[in-house]
């Protein structure tokens, strides 16, 4: 995109853009430096260095680096390669659904991983409690949190199948045919 022959309705819209899409990024838990970065790859709508990132933005070269290393962790950019091109190229990935699913999978999988293995350890604690307990009190207590773990532990099944059907595409598929979504 050569911003410069474009009027100044067509760069106001653009601003408008990246600015919406950058508080996205935000509100995903990205910093305003991420958004920015994202958002002024979406617009320009094809690969750009690092050195364009930094002209576009206004951002240190590091700064740059490091974001756009978490944007690539977070599968919301990727890297491309041009034939002759020596510097590495970036561009946001072209799928909102994609996106979607890679940003939210990773936050979903990492919340499952992390309280499963917690809600398992507690719920045999809390089974020791209850063969054993040193008062009614304990006993009561073990009872009552031992269901709560269980509760959780159904809630993170549910969440990690979803999860899988995320990343197979299933369920991607599944709601754009019942809502006749066009990808």
């Amino acid at each position: 995109m050569n911003a410069d022959n474009l009027s100044n309705e067509m760069t106001a819209t653009h601003q408008m853009i990246k600015k919406s899409l950058a508080q996205t990024v935000e509100l995903y838990g990205g910093n305003r430096s991420l958004g920015q970065i994202y958002s002024t790859l979406y617009i320009h709508g094809g690969p750009m260095t690092l050195d364009d990132l930094k002209n576009q933005t206004g951002m240190s070269k590091g700064s740059m680096s490091l974001g756009v290393r978490r944007l690539l962790d977070d599968k919301l950019i990727e890297r491309v390669y041009r034939r002759e091109e020596r510097k590495d190229l970036y561009q946001t990935r072209g799928d909102f659904f994609q996106i979607f699913s890679a940003f939210f999978t990773k936050l979903w999988g990492t919340d499952v991983a992390m309280n499963v293995e917690t809600n398992q350890k507690a719920q045999v604690q809390y089974e020791a409690v209850l063969s054993a307990p040193k008062s009614k009190a304990d006993y009561e207590e073990a009872l009552r949190m031992l269901k709560k773990t269980k509760e959780a532990l159904t809630y993170y099944t549910f969440l990690h199948a979803l999860v899988e059907d995320f990343h197979s595409g299933e369920f991607i598929q599944y709601l754009t045919e019942k809502y006749n979504l066009d990808q």
